[in-house]
């Protein structure tokens, strides 16, 4: 049998961003996730390494301060640009990706392409911080573990070790997160739901409220802390996802409610900070929207790494949360609007190729 070219890229993947596109065309896993040798898809994305240097999205707290500046600098230009989707009372960039995102939630969750939608969320997300706001940078992620776990030395302060006082580290370490910072972050967590009064986007008002379907509003942005959601988003809580074997099962035990019947490690790290973050359909509301799924989706490129051969075009699932369902397949063309070019599933499952062309670190 003669090895494919996605074969041996594959077992490349575990070092970094796949050596893909040494010909026009490119072998793609079946629906169940096995390689299937032979068959091709022509994929005009697909690139050799040669021809895409990989951006590096790193955690919040290893990047330089200035780097963080330019960010939040970049996040506030699209707050400024005038909206481009013709939506009912977009007014800004920012506002056009909030509004689709709320236009097909209900395309987007609890199916087989909750994960590579997202995936191409956050690159049209990039893409537009780049070409518009002349960004240079990368979507950072957070990896809430730091400040969740109370295991972790980053999520800890110098109290008891009793049961009682382990809660009291996680609630203070939790609200002390440089992601909450009020100079250098995205501005501070009320314990109760409240709009931010610190930090540069404390100030913008959002014009969509919460869903379904596109709620017109004239709102500050909202946060509410829920501590009950911190135990799902500890190191232990990440463990029991990246165990699992199959796409289905991993995206599953990663999505959370009202698929699971205890919150995962997404709703949780929505609900955690509440407000806008907590509400399924309009959370890109908050900034911290793309940090947070940022993470996500570096446990799920994460996951693909660990059996590449098997796992980095494994795909799976309905496509809809209502009868009659049909089982997404590499095929399955995603909803992108007018956020960006038409684009299917096998795409966005490799984020080496030269569409996405990124990698975490």
């Amino acid at each position: 049998m003669t090895w494919s070219i996605l074969a041996s890229c594959a077992l490349l993947a575990i070092l970094g961003p796949t050596l893909c596109g040494l010909a026009n065309s490119l072998e793609v896993a079946n629906a169940s996730g096995a390689v299937e040798l032979g068959t091709s898809i022509n994929l005009e994305t697909n690139s050799t390494l040669a021809t895409c240097i990989p951006n590096q999205r790193k955690e919040w707290r290893s990047i330089e301060p200035l780097e963080r500046a330019d960010y939040l600098k970049a996040v506030q230009c699209l707050q400024h640009h005038p909206s481009k989707s013709g939506l009912p009372a977009a007014r800004t960039r920012f506002d056009d990706f909030q509004g689709f995102h709320i236009s097909v939630t209900t395309k987007v969750h609890e199916v087989g392409q909750f994960l590579p939608w997202h995936r191409w969320f956050l690159h049209a997300y990039e893409v537009a911080l780049r070409k518009e706001c002349n960004y240079t940078g990368h979507i950072p992620y957070w990896d809430w573990t730091k400040d969740a776990d109370p295991a972790n030395p980053e999520a800890q302060v110098p109290v008891s070790s009793s049961h009682r006082h382990t809660y009291l580290i996680v609630l203070i370490s939790f609200r002390a997160s440089p992601l909450f910072d009020a100079i250098g972050g995205f501005g501070n967590l009320p314990l109760v739901r409240g709009s931010l009064s610190s930090g540069v986007f404390a100030k913008y008002r959002l014009v969509f409220g919460t869903g379904p379907p596109l709620n017109v509003t004239d709102h500050l942005i909202e946060r509410g802390f829920d501590v009950t959601m911190l135990p799902h988003l500890t190191e232990r809580a990440v463990k029991n996802t990246m165990n699992k074997t199959t796409f289905e099962t991993f995206r599953i035990e990663l999505e959370g409610r009202p698929i699971t019947p205890q919150p995962k490690v997404h709703d949780s790290g929505h609900l955690a900070v509440g407000g806008e973050m907590g509400d399924t359909y309009s959370s890109p509301g908050d900034p911290l929207f793309y940090l947070h799924h940022a993470n996500l989706d570096r446990l799920w490129w994460t996951w693909q790494r660990v059996d590449p051969h098997n796992r980095l075009y494994q795909i799976s699932g309905r496509s809809t949360q209502t009868p009659p369902y049909y089982n997404v397949t590499l095929n399955t063309t995603l909803p992108t609007g007018n956020l960006g070019k038409p684009v299917q599933i096998h795409q966005v499952m490799d984020i080496g190729n030269k569409l996405l062309c990124y990698t975490y670190v």
